[in-house]
């Protein structure tokens, strides 16, 4: 299959378009309305005037606001770094710009998976990107301190990794690249965990695809698996002996929780979880576009446009499934396809079930956080699979019939857009502009 690139002057304004729309968010929002950005403060804070993670005894001391000081503190190093470059500006905002970077590096991961899932179609490679540049709750998520862009833009530099595995072969650079990866995202948040199984699938199926052996398979494997222990390992041993022997820091995490908030920390069943009605509309429109502490929604037309759009996109995922099927296209003839030296389509089809697989686990890691009693139905705990989630609505839009699909594509993009400028007026008319935060 023929890579065909980006240009690079178009990918440096996507880049630059990202900055652009990012940046009023982070003068119009207030903290008291970024969720939980307290406790990212508190840590970043900690550790930009201590260059060093706080101890059990600093975690406690810091009451309510330390509450993720006992988590692993990666995610906070480019809003450490930020802090110190712009020198003389108050911390609570120049800590935010980390987060920005964190969603231009998701960008930037979008433009290359785009060059590999869209080959063949300029307006889906396009597309793609500009969906990413312009979800509107990414960009507020984008825009305030957290853990979440750090953790979201390494999941998709392992997506987009997991893809070159499939589509260039399962070379061990790759393999110790992932690794790498694997280690930085367990070392920044938890929930984006939900990826890595999905690096572990592509190198299996594509040493499979690329006819190696036993050894050879194992080899890649367990390097990705050797090099994310040999850095994971040591910090969660420190953390251990530092927090009583816990050694994720969860358990404290969730004792501060809970008595900051007063709340159960009791697990509930998953059927108790999936009936509630309104913790599945949250959920939906949190994913799009609800601000603040889940607070702040926009007019109904907005999400309905969002749900429309989704049911046309599975829609047009199993018509073209079913199509494929009944026209022979797609062969389950596997082991002939590699045999024979067929294998173009297969790593097309092995791509987009990754792409799925990212999707499904980090809903079903979403719905096992709700089951423990960890959170709510928060839309941002997807976004780690963000580039997966626009790639399979983007190309269901796309496979509907005739010119419908690519009309569909171009409002798809025109929704996310007129959103995104919606929610800015709509947030500056209740925030206004503020140099500080707070």
């Amino acid at each position: 299959m023929q890579i065909k690139k980006l240009d690079n002057v178009l990918l440096l304004m996507f880049l630059l378009g990202a900055l652009l729309v990012r940046l009023p968010f982070l003068f119009i929002v207030p903290m008291v309305e970024a969720p939980d950005e307290y406790a990212h403060f508190w840590v970043t804070k900690f550790l930009s005037e201590n260059f060093a993670a706080p101890d059990a005894a600093q975690v406690a001391a810091g009451g309510p606001s330390a509450v993720y000081g006992s988590l692993p503190p990666f995610a906070y190093l480019p809003h450490v770094f930020f802090s110190h470059l712009i020198p003389g500006v108050d911390i609570s905002f120049s800590e935010r710009i980390g987060s920005i970077f964190g969603g231009l590096a998701t960008v930037f991961a979008a433009c290359k998976i785009s060059e590999l899932l869209f080959a063949g179609n300029r307006e889906l490679r396009i597309a793609l990107p500009l969906c990413v540049v312009l979800h509107p709750q990414f960009v507020f998520v984008n825009a305030y301190c957290n853990s979440d862009s750090t953790a979201c833009a390494l999941a998709s530099l392992l997506i987009w990794v997991a893809l070159l595995v499939i589509f260039r072969g399962p070379r061990l650079r790759y393999s110790a690249i992932a690794g790498v990866l694997c280690a930085l995202i367990a070392l920044s948040k938890f929930s984006a965990l939900s990826v890595v199984p999905v690096v572990f699938f592509a190198i299996a199926a594509a040493c499979w695809i690329y006819r190696m052996n036993f050894a050879q398979s194992i080899a890649r494997l367990g390097a990705t698996a050797l090099v994310a222990s040999t850095i994971c390992i040591p910090w969660f041993a420190r953390n251990a002996a530092v927090f009583n022997g816990d050694w994720l820091g969860t358990i404290t995490m969730r004792d501060t929780w809970a008595k900051t908030f007063g709340r159960s920390i009791q697990p509930v069943s998953w059927w108790s979880v999936l009936k509630q009605k309104v913790w599945w509309q949250q959920l939906f429109c949190s994913f799009w576009a609800v601000f603040g502490y889940q607070k702040h929604y926009l007019p109904a037309a907005f999400y309905v446009s969002f749900l429309l759009t989704i049911v046309l996109s599975l829609f047009g995922t199993f018509t073209q499934i079913s199509q494929a099927v009944r026209r022979k296209t797609i062969s389950f003839d596997f082991i002939r396809q590699v045999e024979e030296g067929r294998t173009d389509d297969l790593k097309v089809l092995v791509a987009w079930l990754s792409l799925w697989l990212s999707t499904a686990l980090s809903c079903a890691g979403l719905l096992y956080a709700a089951v423990q009693n960890l959170g709510g139905p928060q839309g941002r705990y997807l976004f780690p699979s963000e580039v997966a989630f626009m790639s399979v609505i983007l190309i269901g839009l796309a496979s509907l019939s005739g010119k419908w699909g690519r009309w569909l594509v171009f409002a798809f993009v025109g929704l996310n857009g007129v959103t995104l400028i919606f929610s800015m007026i709509m947030l500056y008319s209740m925030f206004g502009f503020r140099i500080k935060p707070y």
